[in-house]
């Protein structure tokens, strides 16, 4: 190495050097690519007794692809109100969405700024719940 590449590897921060690096700049770029979605997708898993995350941020500007992801061993229902702004319902939405073990659920809901609550409606699961706000 020369002496100003010497100076120009010592001048750039460590995560810069490291190979790790060229992946997670890849992860950024198709992240950045998927924000011109007509929607965002919002994952929420229920595992043990809680939901994670606990509260979810998004925009009112684009419907929301809600998927719940059951990863504990217990069955969960997701309730909200959130859910009565689904889309593609035929007849009126439900108001929950049951979500066995070791599976997934999926909806498209319409954006409306708010503050929405979500639990899990099974007798037995008290506190385990969150927040979406739609901004």
């Amino acid at each position: 190495m020369t002496p100003a590449e010497i100076r120009n590897q010592s001048c750039r921060p460590r995560s810069m050097r490291s190979p790790a690096f060229t992946p997670l700049v890849i992860l950024l770029v198709l992240w950045a690519m998927g924000c011109d979605s007509p929607e965002q997708t919002v994952y929420i898993v229920a595992e043990g007794f809680r939901f994670t995350p606990a509260e979810v941020r998004v925009a009112a500007e684009r419907p929301i692809r809600l998927r719940i992801v059951n990863a504990g061993r217990e069955p969960h229902e997701f309730k909200s109100v959130l859910l009565a702004h689904q889309t593609g319902a035929t007849g009126t939405p439900p108001s929950s969405i049951p979500v066995l073990p070791n599976h997934k659920a999926e909806t498209l809901v319409r954006t409306i700024p708010g503050v929405y609550l979500f639990y899990c409606a099974i007798r037995g699961h008290a506190g385990m719940g969150g927040t979406i706000i739609v901004e």
